[in-house]
């Protein structure tokens, strides 16, 4: 039996044939009853019946259902255990104990029995055994009792003095066991419960202890309100210990639940699994679980009633708490929660009226609605503006939006319907618990108390702005900024009690307030919805009060059957069968009505229902079916009653069920029903033979006009004549024909004619067409064919008329309909066919298409004609201004060049130049440079620019930007056509129109200052030469006197030349100029004032001159002067002016006296004044005496002789060979002494001897031809040689690498680099340039290195990276950075890049990172220049530094993240609370700074960005401590409001809006003008990319704010991408 809590009366009882063993009640109108006979039964509420399920032959011991209440399974006495299937109502055996499985439980991962046998069996839901647990080997005992907790995760089982605890692994899917739970003296355990919420077992045992467990696992507190308690893994209870509710938060999945978070006003909580969120509500203890992988980036709403939406890169998921999984999902980039509304009915509400909906906007104009039970889109509404807010009332049958205009429409969701209802509103909304609607619109609050009726409005004027509308039991108030306002309660009290199922107080509404037209409608609805939910007094006095008597009467009848079944059954008597049953039938549900019958085998009361309604069929089939045994009498009435009503027809049928074929054939014509009487005649074989009969038919068939059917009948009784005339009649030609083929051939062809005149006459000219063809007659049959627009069928047609005049006229007729599609070759085929050649050529003019009617007209009408025509027509175009037509007959005469002309009388250039290019491309770009000129004259020089470039001829578009002082145009145009040269040309003269500060600024913007000052000295343009020195390199003053001065000597001014050589530092060139132009006195003059050290080349210049005219005395005059005896005295010897060279000697050169006396003597003797053999026997003496120093003396007078004596006669004397050797060395005479040991045979010293006297080739020669191993070895002495001479130029030849050392040792790099880059061997220019490089840096002198690089190259040497970021690093440090010098560094990085990537070095990416950079903050700088008051400029720069971020793992961090922060900060808006973050990072970096330790650093803000979290802390400070205390002042302030929240800007990806990588893995590619990752809108530059909007940003300003900076980024760009930067549309 059921007993009713509240009342505590037995509502329902169940009686059963045998004992009850165990029972269980999963569902509220179903109990499982197990029984000692074996069988299991099922007793349904609602009916207080009770039926078997299945039956077995032994006891059931145990009943257990799913945790799902899928299934259940019943545990039997011979140990059998069978499930049984809810959905498919089967039961299967799945497996046998060898004992009754008294303890048993069911869980989401099968049966688990605990046996007496002392095992634990986990089962599968098929029976297969899954684990075994055996305690035989232990001191375990039977087990008593198992239960499962409520999460089905986790089993107890008990046994003497012990629990068993087993949880259900998720990983591993098995079942795992705990440690054992002792407990002395408990005895067996006979009892087990475990708590509802999971957090207790208890536990009873044999002797009647009861004692509890507690599962926590682990305890701990959120928000210090919410205290957790873990009793497994997967199930949390969260207790609220402000009012101490508790809500069960478990995975239904088993998974471990990781963290939990409370939201929504601190109402619900969201629990995050491995794979998996679980939602739950603490007001209603309600949670839902869905699979889920989250990134963090999720967003909830808890705005909508007994649902969550879950926004997630543009998809909104829909959960209803309670149901596990999504209700729904659907895409859409709008998210707000006002362009959603969501209606899901609660249980409150009956289930046939339970909606799930949900609204939302598929793009700013148009919103969805969709049946989330179905998903299935329930109505589309497309409206004409913007929409900014959208609502579902409670029962989601209408839809209230307003549009960005303030606009409000309410659409009835069910018909579509859009009613307007304000057209400028501020407010709106539906009231809580109610379907009535307050919109606020200026001091007017307007209220619809019934939707339904949108005309019916109340307006109510107020004062200040609606803020909400609040609802309580009393009344409703609509609050503004200081008053509140009451609605009439008493209106929306109807409603409020509708939705409360309160029908008394609903009719005590309506009793007081329904007049008027509503009232029927109101009156209606509460007698509905009481029907509805039984409560038949207030349905009663509902339909009396709309004068409803019937049914007022039959509910009056209904409410005293129920009262007399509430005496006999209890309860209200509305469950009695009788009652529910009249109900239906009040409903029109009559099938529900039979049912209920059924159910109580009433068949009689069923029968009698269908009859009083007069509803004889179902009665019968009812009668019939439950083989009701008045059957007979009841059909009987019925056929009265048919006979009675003349109803024939059913009559008929009813016959025609019963066999009487001749009865109902009677009646269907009785009831003029021919067609059904010739149906049951036909299917009769008897009656079918009965010509009578089938006459009777005919007859009856003709009076109804079915004479078709008459005609069938005639034609089956062989009446062919009747037939045929019949067919005829009944317009049924086909069967006629038919007919007539077999009975009367002769008559087909009338026939077919007949029946086309038929069709045609009815307008089924298509049918017609086959049967005049039929017939014979083709002219019909081609007007036929013309009339149904059956034009090929036709021509088909025509072609087989033999008459040519006839086929002539509808070839034109045809021809014309072609002509009119399009359709022109076969037109034009008709046309020429039917001779009307005009008309086809008139047909191609119309078409503008001349070249066919040329064609036609030429073919025709001949060439002459044709010509003059045409050309006169195209004239006559022309002056018409319709030119391309006038174009295409110029051309198609073979005149293009007066289409030429027309086009450039009237202008349109570029069709002139499209002709020129076709037809005259020898004069394309004659034709481009007169428009260029032309664009020129009118002012058009972009224009202008884009012709001459077009020509070929940039060198005029250069021309023409200098005439017009447009020098950056110019520039631009020089650099990127004319290349470097040209380039430097147009620079110098640019800067020579402007002059002055201006013109050194432009030039070293450009590092070409020096470039422009040569160029100007090599141009004449000295004025500007010295104007440039002195502005910008005074240094180069003196190079600049000393060009001027070698120009001014060219022209002969040599005394202004002798002026600027002395002011260039340079006088010993102006002396050197006087000296070559033999004007001693002013070369002495300044010698004498300037550089006296020139003193001695002035006399000795003087001398030279007097020594050529033969003056030798006065060469000795000033050579004395010059302080140079020497020359006097070298000239006097090498004329052998002996006496004199001896008195020189004498008077100025004593020292040197005996070595001219020597001199003297061996010149005598070469002269043969006196012996040689004197000198040898003198020698000789001296030898003898021992004194070896004048003996060779006295041979080196006479070596060379000596030794050619020797040669010739003494070679064998190796005494005289020696010493002539000796004499030889001694004298310096080395190549003689090779030429005598060559003879004597000694090859190697005769080598060493021709290296000695620099004789290398002849050394060279006798190496090669007797040593050859000695080359080397006379190629290095060689070398040597050329060193220490410093003959660098003959080194370069033969050693270039040892002349470019000897340089660098002498510290001549410019020299060197120039000889290394002239070898053409990157690799060797490389090695030098970097060894320069590193010195330049060892001198930190950087803006060397850098003028180096940039002249030089930058090599991809990885030797040289360091230089490379030692040049960045100082550049970025210095506290402010000039854009020239940033520039030139991005550019020697941009150089290595280049080169990185062609090696496809793995530094590359590197280099990459570093140059983008360099790049962002050069045109940051450049951007920054032009100030805030450009637009543009402040949000550009922002983007940039916000890029920069991703680089402070080798940039200055604190700088990057002070300026980026600073920027965000200006910017303000969203982006203020990015700066109080990033100068807050800022801040922690100083602090790190000064404790020397990035620890304490805090990188978890930047989680979602490509920031680096590791970065190398800077050694000092890099602002300035002034600003940085501003900063630190701003950021406290910010901090003590709390208006800033401390995270990122986030975009569609989740991810910070600079970062390149999303959480997906993915990579975007950077913007080459902000930085940012392109998503949308992409332009491809080159191998780049750009974000549209920010290219055409930074293009607008360089084309509204151009200056050099800017054109230097363009540029940069330029060549690094590879392709040029234009506007994109």
């Amino acid at each position: 039996m059921v007993v009713r809590n509240e009342k505590k009366v037995i509502v329902n009882k169940f009686v059963q044939p045998s004992a009850v063993t165990c029972l269980r009640w999963p569902f509220d109108d179903k109990i499982l009853v197990g029984q000692l006979d074996g069988k299991v039964r099922v007793g349904l509420i609602k009916t207080n019946k009770c039926s078997s399920l299945y039956k077995t032959d032994e006891a059931v011991v145990s009943i257990q259902t799913h945790p799902k209440n899928v299934s259940f399974v019943s545990a039997h006495q011979d140990g059998s255990i069978i499930l049984y299937n809810f959905s498919s109502r089967t039961q299967s055996k799945i497996c046998t104990l060898q004992v009754p499985p008294y303890n048993m439980v069911f869980t989401n991962h099968g049966l688990v029995v605990a046996t007496a046998d002392r095992r634990v069996l986990s089962y599968t839901e098929n029976g297969v055994v899954q684990q075994q647990f055996d305690y035989n080997d232990q001191a375990e005992k039977e087990f008593s009792s198992i239960i499962c907790d409520p999460t089905a995760q986790n089993v107890v089982v008990g046994s003497y003095d012990r629990l068993r605890l087993f949880s259900w692994s998720a990983r591993r899917g098995a079942w795992d066991e705990g440690a054992p739970l002792e407990i002395q003296n408990a005895y067996t355990i006979s009892a087990l419960g475990w708590k509802q919420d999971g957090s207790t077992i208890y536990a009873g045992t044999i002797c009647g202890a009861l004692f509890s467990v507690d599962c926590c696992l682990r305890r701990g507190m959120l928000k210090s309100r919410f205290e957790t308690t873990y009793v497994a893994p997967s199930h949390v209870i969260l207790r609220d210990v402000t009012n101490d509710t508790r809500t069960n938060v478990l995975s239904n999945k088993g998974l471990a639940i990781d963290e939990l978070k409370i939201m929504g006003k601190d109402r619900f909580v969201v629990g995050y699994t491995s794979s998996t969120i679980v939602i739950a509500d603490t007001e209603t203890q309600r949670f839902s679980e869905l699979e889920w992988q989250s990134g963090g980036h999720e967003k909830f709403y808890f705005e909508f009633n007994n649902c969550c939406l879950i926004i997630n890169a543009g998809e909104i998921t829909v959960v209803e708490y309670g149901i596990d999984g999504s209700l729904g999902w659907v895409r859409t980039e709008l998210t707000s929660p006002h362009l959603l509304s969501v209606q899901i009915s609660g249980a409150e509400v009956e289930s046939h009226k339970r909606v799930k909906k949900l609204a939302y906007l598929v793009d700013p104009t148009t919103i969805s609605i969709i049946d989330l039970i179905n998903s299935q889109q329930e109505s589309f509404i497309n409206h004409p503006g913007a929409i900014d807010w959208i609502e579902l009332n409670e029962s989601a049958s209408k839809l209230l939006y307003r549009d960005k205009r303030s606009k409000v429409t309410l659409v009835d969701i069910a018909t579509d319907q859009k009613t307007v209802l304000l057209t400028f509103c501020t407010y709106v909304q539906w009231v809580p618990m109610s379907d009535v609607i307050v919109a606020q619109s200026g001091d007017n609050l307007s209220v619809w108390y019934n939707p339904d009726l949108p005309e019916q409005v109340t307006n109510v004027k107020i004062k200040g702005e609606v803020e909400e509308v609040l609802r309580d039991m009393d009344r409703t108030e609509e609050p503004t900024a200081k008053v509140a306002y009451e609605l009439d309660n008493t209106q929306i009290e109807f409603g409020a009690a509708l939705e409360k199922r309160d029908f008394e107080r609903a009719v005590a509404f309506l009793e007081i307030n329904a007049n008027g037209s509503d009232g029927y409608l109101m009156w209606t609805r509460v007698a509905d919805m009481a029907l509805e939910h039984g409560n038949l007094f207030v349905a009663q006095r509902c339909f009396a009060a709309v004068n409803d008597v019937a049914k007022a009467k039959k509910l009056f009848e209904i409410i005293e059957i129920a009262d007399e079944a509430a005496v006999t059954i209890g309860g209200d008597g509305t469950h009695f069968y009788k009652v529910r049953a009249k109900l239906a039938i009040m409903g029109r549900k009559f099938k529900e009505a039979e049912r209920i019958f059924l159910e109580q085998n009433d068949v009689e009361e069923a029968i009698a229902m269908y009859t009083r309604l007069h509803k004889w069929g179902e009665a019968l089939e009812l009668a019939k079916v439950m083989n009701y045994p008045g059957y007979e009498a009841l059909k009987t009435s019925y056929l009265r009653a048919l006979s009675d009503t003349g109803q024939d027809a059913k009559a008929a049928e009813l016959k025609a069920t019963e066999g009487d074929n001749l009865a109902a054939i009677q009646l269907y014509m009785k009831a003029n029903k021919p067609l059904a009487a010739l149906s049951a005649a036909t299917n009769d074989d008897a009656l079918s033979q009965d010509q009578t009969l089938f006459r009777q038919i005919a007859d009856s068939l003709i009076k109804s006009q079915l004479y078709d059917k008459a005609g069938d009948v005639y034609e089956k009784l062989k009446d062919f004549d009747n037939a045929i005339l019949f067919f005829k009649k009944g317009d049924a030609y086909g069967k006629a024909i038919q007919l007539a083929r077999s009975a009367f051939p002769e008559k087909v062809v009338e026939l077919e004619m007949e029946w086309g005149n038929h069709l045609e006459y009815i307008g089924q000219y298509d049918a017609a067409v086959n049967h005049f063809v039929e017939a014979n007659d083709l002219k019909k049959a081609v007007e036929a064919a013309i009339k149904a627009k059956e034009w090929p069928k036709a021509l088909s047609i025509v072609e087989n008329i033999q008459d040519q005049k006839v086929r002539t006229g509808y070839y034109g007729e045809i021809a014309n309909h072609y002509s009119s599609k399009g359709d022109f070759e076969r037109a034009e085929r008709l046309f020429v066919e039917a001779g009307l050649f005009n008309d086809a050529i008139m047909m191609y003019g119309k078409s503008s298409r001349w070249i066919d009617a040329f064609r036609l007209s030429e073919e025709f009408h001949g060439r002459e004609a044709t010509v003059a025509s045409y050309l006169a027509k195209a004239e006559e175009l022309d002056e018409q201004g319709r030119f391309l037509e006038a174009e295409q007959l110029y051309i198609t005469v073979g005149m293009p060049h007066k289409a030429i002309q027309m086009y450039d009388r009237v202008g349109r250039d570029d069709d002139v130049l499209r002709l020129v290019e076709r037809y005259h491309g020898e004069h394309l770009q004659e034709t481009r440079k007169r428009f260029a000129t032309q664009y020129e004259e009118r002012g058009d020089l972009r224009a202008a620019e884009e012709e001459f470039l077009k020509a070929g001829d940039f060198r005029a578009a250069v021309n023409m930007y200098k005439d017009n002082e447009m020098w950056s145009d110019a520039h631009r145009i020089a650099k990127t056509e004319g290349g470097e040269t040209m380039e430097k040309q147009v620079l110098f003269l640019w800067a020579k129109s402007i002059g002055g500060d201006a013109a050194v600024k432009l030039l070293n913007k450009h590092g070409m200052l020096i470039e422009g000052i040569d160029f100007a000295c090599e141009t004449g343009a000295y004025d500007l030469a010295f104007d440039l020195a002195r502005i910008g390199a005074k240094e180069r003053l003196p190079v600049v006197h000393g060009r001027l001065a070698s120009q001014l000597e060219e022209e002969g001014r040599l005394e202004d030349a002798s002026q600027h050589y002395i002011e260039g530092n340079k006088p010993e060139l102006a002396v050197e100029m006087f000296i070559r132009d033999n004007d001693w006195a002013s070369a002495e003059k300044v010698a004498k004032d300037h550089c006296e050290r020139l003193l001695p080349d002035v006399y000795t210049g003087q001398a030279r001159r007097a020594i050529e005219e033969g003056d030798h005395l006065r060469a000795e005059t000033f050579l004395l002067r010059a302080n140079k005896p020497d020359i006097i005295l070298r000239y006097f010897i090498e004329n052998e002016m002996w006496p004199d060279a001896l008195r020189i000697a004498q008077n100025y050169l004593p020292h040197q006296a005996a070595q001219i006396q020597e001199e003297y003597e061996k010149s005598e003797l070469r002269n043969g004044a006196r012996g040689v053999d004197s000198f040898i026997a003198q020698a000789k003496e001296w030898e003898q005496q021992g004194d070896w120093r004048k003996a060779v003396t006295a041979l080196l007078k006479v070596n060379k002789k000596a030794a050619d004596i020797t040669m010739k006669f003494l070679m064998g004397d190796e005494e005289y060979i020696g010493a002539v050797l000796g004499a030889l060395d001694a004298a310096d005479l080395n190549e003689k002494a090779a030429e005598v040991l060559l003879h004597y045979g000694q090859t190697r010293q005769a080598i060493n001897a021709l290296c000695r006297a620099r004789q290398w080739s002849k050394a060279k020669q006798v190496a090669e031809e007797y040593l050859p191993d000695m080359i080397p070895e006379i190629e290095q002495i060689y070398k040597e040689s050329l060193k220490s001479e410093g003959r660098l130029g003959e080194l370069i030849d033969v050693d270039v690498i040892t002349a470019i050392d000897m340089m660098v040792e002498n510290d001549q790099w410019d020299k060197a680099l120039d000889t290394a880059k002239s070898q053409n061997y990157r690799p060797l220019l490389d090695k030098y340039v970097a060894q320069y490089a590193a010195i330049l840096v060892h001198r930190n002198d950087l803006p060397k290195v850098l003028t180096v690089l940039e002249k030089y190259g930058a090599s991809a040497n990885p030797a040289n990276f360091s230089i490379y970021q030692r040049i960045m690093v100082e550049t970025l440090a210095k506290p402010t950075i000039e854009y020239a010098e940033i520039a030139r560094v991005r550019n020697v990085h941009l150089d290595v890049f280049h080169a990185l990537k062609k090696e496809r070095s793995p530094h590359l990416e590197v280099f990459n990172r570093a140059l983008w950079a360099l790049h962002l903050i050069a045109m940051r700088i450049a951007l920054e220049e032009l100030g805030p008051g450009v637009p543009e400029v402040p949000k550009l720069c922002l983007k940039q530094s916000l890029s920069l971020l991703r680089y402070t793992d080798f940039l200055t961090a604190d700088r990057i993240f002070y300026e980026a922060g600073a920027a965000a900060k200006e910017m303000g808006q969203n982006y203020e609370s990015l700066g109080f973050l990033l100068l807050n990072h800022y801040l922690d970096l100083v602090d790190a700074i000064e404790e020397g330790n990035g620890d304490m650093v805090d990188y978890s803000p930047f989680d979602d960005s490509d920031i680096p979290t590791e970065i190398p802390i800077p050694t000092r400070q890099w602002l300035e401590s002034a600003k940085h205390e501003e900063i630190k002042e701003w950021v406290l302030a910010a901090s003590v409001d709390d208006q800033h929240d401390k995270k990122l800007i986030y975009d569609k990806r989740r991810v910070f809006e600079a970062s390149l990588n999303d959480n997906r893995g993915g990579t975007a590619e950077p913007c080459l003008v902000t930085g940012y990752p392109v998503i949308e809108s992409p332009v491809h530059i080159g191998s780049m990319v750009a974000e549209k909007d920010n290219l055409n940003k930074f293009l607008v300003v360089i084309k509204s704010h151009q200056n050099e900076n800017l054109l230097n980024v363009q540029n940069f760009v330029v060549k690094w991408a590879g392709s040029p930067l234009a506007i994109a549309l």
